[in-house]
Protein backbone atom coordinates (compact mmCIF):
# COMPACT_ATOMS: atom_id res chain seq x y z
CA UNK A 1 0.00 0.00 0.00
CA UNK A 2 1.51 3.30 -1.08
CA UNK A 3 1.09 6.25 1.21
CA UNK A 4 1.24 9.87 0.13
CA UNK A 5 4.19 11.89 1.35
CA UNK A 6 1.78 14.13 3.27
CA UNK A 7 -0.24 12.06 5.77
CA UNK A 8 -2.63 14.90 6.50
CA UNK A 9 -3.48 15.20 2.80
CA UNK A 10 -4.32 11.50 2.74
CA UNK A 11 -6.42 11.78 5.91
CA UNK A 12 -8.40 14.73 4.58
CA UNK A 13 -8.84 13.09 1.15
CA UNK A 14 -10.35 10.05 2.85
CA UNK A 15 -12.55 12.36 4.94
CA UNK A 16 -13.79 14.04 1.76
CA UNK A 17 -14.52 10.67 0.17
CA UNK A 18 -16.33 9.58 3.35
CA UNK A 19 -18.49 12.73 3.41
CA UNK A 20 -19.44 12.39 -0.26
CA UNK A 21 -20.43 8.73 0.16
CA UNK A 22 -22.49 9.62 3.24
CA UNK A 23 -24.24 12.50 1.45
CA UNK A 24 -25.17 10.29 -1.51
CA UNK A 25 -26.51 7.42 0.57
CA UNK A 26 -28.41 9.65 3.00
CA UNK A 27 -29.95 11.55 0.07
CA UNK A 28 -31.21 8.31 -1.45
CA UNK A 29 -31.73 6.30 1.73
CA UNK A 30 -33.73 8.71 3.90
CA UNK A 31 -36.77 8.89 1.57
CA UNK A 32 -36.85 5.08 1.36
CA UNK A 33 -36.52 4.76 5.14
CA UNK A 34 -39.22 7.38 5.85
CA UNK A 35 -41.76 6.77 3.06
CA UNK A 36 -42.22 3.04 2.96
CA UNK A 37 -45.05 3.06 0.43
CA UNK A 38 -43.04 5.08 -2.07
CA UNK A 39 -39.99 2.86 -1.55
CA UNK A 40 -42.05 -0.31 -2.00
CA UNK A 41 -43.62 0.99 -5.22
CA UNK A 42 -40.24 2.00 -6.58
CA UNK A 43 -38.75 -1.44 -5.93
CA UNK A 44 -41.82 -3.14 -7.41
CA UNK A 45 -41.29 -0.98 -10.51
CA UNK A 46 -37.77 -2.38 -10.79
CA UNK A 47 -39.16 -5.91 -10.62
CA UNK A 48 -37.97 -6.45 -7.05
CA UNK A 49 -39.99 -7.37 -3.97
CA UNK A 50 -41.53 -4.24 -2.49
CA UNK A 51 -40.47 -4.98 1.08
CA UNK A 52 -36.83 -4.54 0.03
CA UNK A 53 -37.34 -0.79 -0.52
CA UNK A 54 -37.80 0.29 3.10
CA UNK A 55 -35.27 -2.26 4.35
CA UNK A 56 -32.68 -0.96 1.90
CA UNK A 57 -33.38 2.62 2.96
CA UNK A 58 -33.01 1.81 6.64
CA UNK A 59 -29.75 -0.06 6.04
CA UNK A 60 -28.41 2.81 3.90
CA UNK A 61 -29.17 5.31 6.66
CA UNK A 62 -27.63 3.19 9.44
CA UNK A 63 -24.48 2.47 7.40
CA UNK A 64 -24.18 6.15 6.42
CA UNK A 65 -24.40 7.31 10.03
CA UNK A 66 -21.75 4.78 11.07
CA UNK A 67 -19.47 5.98 8.30
CA UNK A 68 -20.16 9.63 9.10
CA UNK A 69 -19.11 9.31 12.72
CA UNK A 70 -16.27 6.99 11.78
CA UNK A 71 -17.10 3.70 13.45
CA UNK A 72 -17.37 0.29 11.78
CA UNK A 73 -16.10 1.97 8.60
CA UNK A 74 -14.94 -1.27 6.99
CA UNK A 75 -18.18 -3.20 7.45
CA UNK A 76 -20.50 -0.27 6.80
CA UNK A 77 -18.79 0.46 3.49
CA UNK A 78 -18.98 -3.17 2.41
CA UNK A 79 -22.70 -3.17 3.19
CA UNK A 80 -23.05 -0.14 0.91
CA UNK A 81 -20.95 -1.89 -1.75
CA UNK A 82 -23.46 -4.75 -1.69
CA UNK A 83 -26.39 -2.33 -1.98
CA UNK A 84 -24.88 -0.38 -4.86
CA UNK A 85 -23.83 -3.63 -6.61
CA UNK A 86 -27.46 -4.73 -6.35
CA UNK A 87 -28.59 -1.43 -7.88
CA UNK A 88 -26.10 -1.85 -10.70
CA UNK A 89 -27.15 -5.44 -11.41
CA UNK A 90 -30.92 -4.93 -11.18
CA UNK A 91 -31.42 -1.37 -12.45
CA UNK A 92 -28.44 0.23 -14.15
CA UNK A 93 -27.04 -2.66 -16.22
CA UNK A 94 -30.41 -3.69 -17.66
CA UNK A 95 -31.13 -0.06 -18.54
CA UNK A 96 -27.71 0.38 -20.13
CA UNK A 97 -28.11 -2.84 -22.13
CA UNK A 98 -31.53 -1.78 -23.37
CA UNK A 99 -30.14 1.57 -24.48
CA UNK A 100 -27.00 -0.03 -25.92
CA UNK A 101 -24.56 2.34 -24.20
CA UNK A 102 -23.16 3.40 -20.87
CA UNK A 103 -25.59 5.68 -19.14
CA UNK A 104 -24.96 8.33 -16.50
CA UNK A 105 -26.66 6.28 -13.77
CA UNK A 106 -24.39 3.29 -14.40
CA UNK A 107 -21.28 5.46 -14.44
CA UNK A 108 -22.36 7.18 -11.23
CA UNK A 109 -23.11 3.92 -9.44
CA UNK A 110 -19.78 2.41 -10.50
CA UNK A 111 -18.01 5.44 -9.03
CA UNK A 112 -20.00 5.10 -5.79
CA UNK A 113 -19.07 1.41 -5.62
CA UNK A 114 -15.39 2.28 -6.10
CA UNK A 115 -15.57 5.05 -3.47
CA UNK A 116 -17.03 2.67 -0.89
CA UNK A 117 -14.40 0.02 -1.65
CA UNK A 118 -11.57 2.56 -1.35
CA UNK A 119 -12.98 3.89 1.93
CA UNK A 120 -13.26 0.36 3.31
CA UNK A 121 -9.70 -0.46 2.25
CA UNK A 122 -7.93 2.70 3.41
CA UNK A 123 -9.99 3.73 6.42
CA UNK A 124 -12.21 6.66 7.33
CA UNK A 125 -9.60 9.42 7.28
CA UNK A 126 -9.61 12.47 9.53
CA UNK A 127 -12.09 13.09 12.34
CA UNK A 128 -13.21 9.49 12.74
CA UNK A 129 -14.07 8.14 16.17
CA UNK A 130 -12.47 4.79 15.46
CA UNK A 131 -9.21 5.02 13.52
CA UNK A 132 -7.98 1.93 11.72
Amino acid sequence: MTRTSNPSLQEFSLLLLRLVVVAIFLYHGLPKALYWGMASEKFLGFGLPGFLGPITGIVEVIASVLILIGIQNFWANWVLVAIIAGAIATVQLPKAMSEGAFIAGLERDLMILAACAVSAAFGPGAFALNKR
